[in-house]
């Protein structure tokens, strides 16, 4: 797991095949059920019974594996039968370069209805966006292959508009005190680090719809 900040961040760590993993309970009251509602992108059922947080950073290569090693599991076994609603949260750990520039594409492409398109293609090619002076034209390029209007994504862009919300995310992520990517808040009050093992991931799914997570509030 890609870590940012380590100061008042308190966990049990247990480390398995060189990941990370963390069950805690979150402290209530730190962000309000609507104001976690508002946040990012989600995918699934409002009424399935089990609600799943990813917190990354589109410069993680951790959040990277997770997505093309892990989620494709998650989507067959457990968004395709409604037992769980996932919710993508993107923010900036700083540690990254241009990670701030593909989180606010990625917003510019949600306009379109692209973001988890977009948000699997900013992960696949982080080597490309990541790694060049000036990150727009590959931005835009990945915004083109995705089948976003580019005229209207360079217009976002430039307006600079959806900068807020990639603020918001990270300001709710540091008041949940979530400093490493992909970090998974289960229930909004439990939390995975890390991009741990499928198997793994799929277990901790099963134990929360099997009934022992309690489903959040404020949907």
């Amino acid at each position: 797991m890609h870590r940012f900040h380590r100061r008042g961040w308190r966990f049990r760590v247990a480390a398995m095949l060189g990941a990370t993993l963390s069950l805690v309970t979150l402290s209530a009251g730190l962000v309000g059920a609507q104001d976690l509602n508002r946040l990012g992108h989600t995918l699934g059922s409002a009424d399935a019974p089990v609600e799943v947080i990813e917190f990354l950073d589109f410069g993680c290569s951790q959040c990277a594996n997770f997505t093309a090693q892990t989620f494709g599991m998650v989507e067959r076994e457990f968004l395709s039968k409604g037992q769980i609603r996932w919710r993508s949260v993107p923010f900036v750990g700083g540690a990254f370069r241009h990670s701030a520039f593909a989180a606010e594409a990625a917003e510019c492409a949600a306009e379109q209805g692209r973001y988890f398109a977009m948000h699997d293609s900013l992960l696949a090619r982080q080597k490309d966006w990541g790694r060049v002076g000036k990150p727009d034209r590959v931005l835009l390029d990945i915004a083109r292959s995705v089948g976003a209007d580019t005229i209207r994504f360079n217009d976002c862009v430039r307006s600079e508009r959806t900068r807020p919300r990639v603020r918001a995310h990270k300001a709710a992520a540091l008041a949940l005190r979530v400093y490493g990517t992909p970090t998974f808040l289960l229930q909004r009050e439990r939390r995975v680090l890390g991009a741990i093992p499928t198997a793994q991931f799929r277990e901790i799914l099963r134990t929360e719809v099997n009934g022992t997570g309690t489903p959040p509030s404020g949907r």
